[in-house]
């Protein structure tokens, strides 16, 4: 059977999608964001953030639809593999995502997979932060495994100039974009009509 016929569809290679984040953002030091289309990997382009796909699967029909088994091999693949190439591991991760706070809540809350503590490995290229992120629709009929690539301060906020007006703005902002982002995907793509 096809991964389709099994209800599994692997649609990007999680490793080479990080290599090429590793050589888009880590060259240098940019304040621009990068046209995420030009990595040549199926991706939704939100801006200042992006979503990479990279599977989509029937959930299994157990009752536990929470879990997402069809696709926890691939992710705990993957996850070791950029542990291995990028950093970080299950005991001293270079940064863990709360489930509690931030964007860590609001992909908890769309529905992504808690794996335990620390609940995620995220890796760091210059200015932002690339989350592997497991997760199950609310209809429970769909899990999907995607590379979320955020600005930085969307997991860990770094005062530039703590205690002044302008950085009290600059918190409210980044408060203000993160709370505003959409965390959920679907496949296929849809495309946007030209």
């Amino acid at each position: 059977m096809t991964g389709i016929e099994e209800g599994k569809n692997r649609i990007s290679d999680g490793l080479s999608v990080m290599n090429a984040l590793g050589h888009l953002l880590g060259q240098r030091f940019s304040e621009r964001t990068p046209q995420w289309t030009d990595l040549g990997f199926p991706v939704i382009d939100r801006g200042k953030y992006a979503i990479f796909p990279l599977a989509v699967a029937r959930t299994l029909d157990d009752g536990d639809y929470r879990r997402g088994d069809r696709l926890s091999d691939m992710r705990r693949s993957l996850q070791r593999s950029c542990v291995h190439f990028f950093g970080g591991d299950d005991f001293h991760a270079e940064m863990e995502l709360d489930t509690e706070d931030g964007y860590g809540r609001k992909l908890a809350d769309a529905g992504a997979v808690v794996t335990g503590p620390p609940w995620e490995c995220l890796w760091c290229i210059q200015r932002f932060a690339v989350v592997l992120v497991h997760s199950v629709d609310q209809q429970r009929i769909w899990e999907t495994l995607a590379l979320h690539v955020v600005p930085m301060d969307w997991v860990r906020y770094s005062p530039l100039n703590a205690g002044t007006k302008r950085e009290a703005s600059r918190y409210r902002r980044i408060i203000r974009e993160r709370d505003a982002a959409h965390v959920v995907w679907s496949w296929p793509l849809s495309v946007p009509d030209e």
